[in-house]
C-alpha cells in the first residue's frame, strides 16, 4: 500500500492545487509619496495647502483645551474666555510641558509648568518668574495656526503662512431648508485608503447589497455604468443605474484633495426625483500615517430626505445614522454583515499598493492616485501649484447629485441599455456643468431642475 493509499485509508486526504501562500507571504513596502503625510512629506506639504477640518466645536470644553493629532502633529485646540479659537504646538515652548494641561485665560492658554501665556497666535505674552525687560517675549515665537469656525466645524489652515488660501463656501454648504449634523468616526488606517472608498461606486454594488444584506436601498444592487469627469479640481464619478423603467444617475463629487460629498442613499429609484443634493459631505483627515478621520456633516431636510429616513440624534463623535462605518458592533456582526469600515480598516494600517491587483471597475481609484501624485510631485519640483477650487458665481459649485429619470429602456439589449445610460450622464453632466456660468447657486439649481425635468423628452432618450 503506497503512502497515499494508507492515508486516505484513514481518511487523510492530501490537499492538491495550485498554493501559492509562501510565494506571497511578504508585503510589499507601501507607497510613502501618497500615504506618508508628516511635516515635510510630500503629500503631508500638499494637504497642508488646504483648510481642513481638525475637529467639532462641540468637542472643545470651554474650560479646558482638546489635545489633537493632525498630520503627525500634536496640537491643543481651545477656546479663551473671549470666545477666540486657537490652535498651538501641544508642546510648551519653555519646557515642553503638554498645554493639553493649559489653563484657559481670557486672551489665550497659559501653561500649567511655569505660567507663560499664550495668544491664539501663538504670541507669548507672559513669562511669570523671568526679570522684567526679558526678550524671550520676542526672540521665541511657539507654533500656531489660524482657525474659524464654520457651521460646527474647527478648520486649521497648517500651510506656509504666506500661501493661505480663502476658505471655500459651496452653494451645498448653503442649501435652503438644509439641517447640518456635524460628526466624526475614527478609522486606525491611512487617510488614503478611506478617501479612495467615494471614487468607488461598484463596492456598493457588492458590500452594500448583494454579498451579505440589503444595507441602504434595493437599487444598489443594479450595476451600474460608471463614468467619471474632472471639472476644475474635481473628480465627478457618475453612476447610471437601470432600475425598471426608470434610470438613476448620482454623481458623487471629490474636490481635491480630500474633501467629498455623497448624494441621497437611503432611497428606491421608484419614482422621479432630479437634483437631489449632498446627504454627506465630510473630509478624510490624517492624523499620523497609521490613523485617521472622517469628520463630516449629515445633511437633513424635505429636499434631501423627504421622508425623515435619517436620525440626527445617533450622529456626531464617533458615531452616524447608518450602518457599518464605526468599530462599534458586536465583532461577530460586523464579520457577517462588514460595511465600510471593516472593507476600509482591514487592508491593514497603511494599505500596500503593489499588492493590488486592479481592474476596470477601479478606474476611480486609479484617477485619483494619478492626479494626487501630479499634484505632489508638482509642488515638490516647483511645476504646479496646488489646484484651487474656482468660484464660478456667488460660491464655489459642487456636482454632488442624486436624480431618477422616467427614462425606460429602448430595447432589451443589456448592451444598448447601458450605451443609453452612458449618453444619459454625459447630457447631464453637460447641463450641469453649462449652468456654472449662472451668477447664483439659486439660478443654477433651477436651470438644472428644469432641465433635468424634460430630459425624458429628448429623442436621444425617448423609447
Amino acid at each position: 500500500m503506497s503512502v497515499a493509499e494508507d492515508l486516505k485509508a484513514h481518511g487523510i486526504t492530501i490537499p492538491v492545487g495550485k498554493y501559492q501562500g509562501h510565494a506571497k507571504s511578504q508585503r510589499p513596502d507601501p507607497d510613502p509619496e501618497l500615504t506618508a503625510t508628516g511635516p515635510g512629506t510630500l503629500c503631508g506639504e500638499y494637504l497642508r495647502r488646504y483648510w481642513q477640518p481638525v475637529c467639532m466645536t462641540s468637542e472643545i470644553p470651554d474650560d479646558r483645551p482638546l489635545r489633537l493629532r493632525i498630520m503627525s502633529e500634536d496640537l491643543v485646540a481651545f477656546k479663551d474666555k473671549s470666545g477666540a479659537y486657537g490652535l498651538l504646538a501641544a508642546n510648551c515652548s519653555h519646557r515642553n510641558t503638554s498645554l493639553e494641561f493649559g489653563i484657559i485665560e481670557d486672551n489665550g492658554i497659559r501653561c500649567c509648568y511655569h505660567g507663560w501665556l499664550y495668544d491664539i497666535d501663538g504670541t507669548i505674552l507672559e513669562t511669570p518668574g523671568e526679570p522684567d525687560g526679558t526678550k524671550i517675549p520676542e526672540r521665541v515665537k511657539h507654533g500656531a495656526y489660524p482657525v474659524l469656525e464654520f457651521k460646527g466645524l474647527l478648520f486649521a489652515y497648517m500651510g506656509p503662512a504666506g500661501e493661505q488660501p480663502e476658505f471655500p463656501v459651496y452653494d451645498i454648504h448653503e442649501q435652503p431648508n438644509d439641517e447640518m449634523v456635524p460628526y466624526s468616526i475614527t478609522y486606525p488606517c491611512n487617510w488614503l485608503q478611506v478617501m479612495e472608498n467615494t471614487v468607488d461606486p461598484i463596492h456598493t454594488v457588492f458590500l452594500h447589497t448583494r454579498i451579505t444584506e440589503v444595507q441602504f436601498a434595493n437599487s444598489w444592487g443594479a450595476m451600474p455604468v460608471v463614468k467619471q469627469y474632472t471639472p476644475d479640481n474635481h473628480i465627478v464619478t457618475t453612476s447610471t443605474y437601470r432600475w425598471g423603467d426608470y434610470v438613476w444617475l448620482r454623481a458623487q463629487d471629490v474636490c481635491m484633495p480630500n474633501h467629498a460629498r455623497i448624494g441621497a442613499f437611503l432611497y428606491e429609484a421608484e419614482e422621479p426625483r432630479y437634483f437631489w443634493r449632498s446627504a454627506l459631505t465630510k473630509w478624510t483627515v490624517p492624523r499620523d500615517d497609521t490613523e485617521c478621520m472622517i469628520i463630516s456633516w449629515r445633511h437633513y431636510g424635505p429636499d434631501i430626505d423627504p421622508d425623515n429616513l435619517g436620525k440626527p440624534e445617533e450622529v456626531g463623535k464617533e458615531k452616524v445614522d447608518f450602518i457599518g462605518q464605526t468599530m462599534f458592533r458586536d465583532y461577530i456582526e460586523r464579520q457577517i454583515e462588514p460595511g465600510d469600515y471593516e472593507a476600509q480598516v482591514s487592508q491593514g494600517p497603511i494599505n500596500p499598493h503593489a499588492a493590488e491587483n486592479l481592474g476596470q471597475t477601479d478606474v476611480g481609484v486609479a484617477t485619483l492616485r494619478k492626479w494626487l501624485r501630479g499634484q505632489v510631485r508638482g509642488l515638490a519640483d516647483g511645476t504646479q501649484e496646488p489646484t484651487r477650487p474656482p468660484k464660478y458665481g456667488d460660491k464655489h459649485y459642487g456636482y454632488v447629485q442624486d436624480t431618477v429619470f422616467p427614462i425606460p429602456p429602448r430595447s432589451s439589449d443589456e448592451k444598448e441599455d447601458e450605451a443609453l445610460r452612458g449618453e444619459i450622464s454625459d447630457a447631464a453632466m453637460d447641463i450641469i456643468l453649462e449652468a456654472d456660468s449662472l451668477p447664483t447657486a439659486e439660478e443654477r439649481t433651477a436651470r438644472i431642475k428644469e432641465r433635468f425635468q424634460k430630459l425624458h423628452e429628448d429623442p436621444r432618450f425617448s423609447a
